[in-house]
């Protein structure tokens, strides 16, 4: 198992689900908010941190733990969670903490990991 596979958001859903899929073909580094994802990292045989993609910080730390204990990244699922809860249509900007719709959803979803 030469594979290394980062997943964002990777402690409980969708994104649990698909590090747990990863893990039987790539070595896994996951990152979750709560924290779980350390837990899911350790029954997997991986490397878990707590931290979120909308924080630069954590995405750096993401791509360093992962280039320092395995030295290469095959793949990155992006995972997020969390979006607004209601109608679309009915969410105002106070409902979003000030920010427009696009401006919340880019910054979850356009967060990717990129680096040269």
């Amino acid at each position: 198992m030469d594979k290394v596979a980062v997943v964002t958001a990777a402690g409980k859903g969708m994104g649990a689900a698909i590090a747990t899929e990863l893990a039987k073909t790539h070595r896994v580094v996951l990152m979750s908010p709560s924290g779980s994802a350390e837990k899911l990292a350790a029954e997997l045989g991986g490397i878990g941190i707590k931290g979120s993609v909308s924080e630069d910080a954590d995405l750096e730390r993401l791509v360093s733990v992962a280039m320092e204990r395995f030295g290469r990244i095959d793949a990155v699922v992006n995972n997020t969670g969390h979006p607004p809860k209601g109608d679309l249509l009915m969410l105002d900007d106070a409902s979003r903490g000030g920010a427009g719709i696009s401006d919340k959803v880019g910054k979850w979803n356009g967060r990717g990991l990129s680096w040269s």
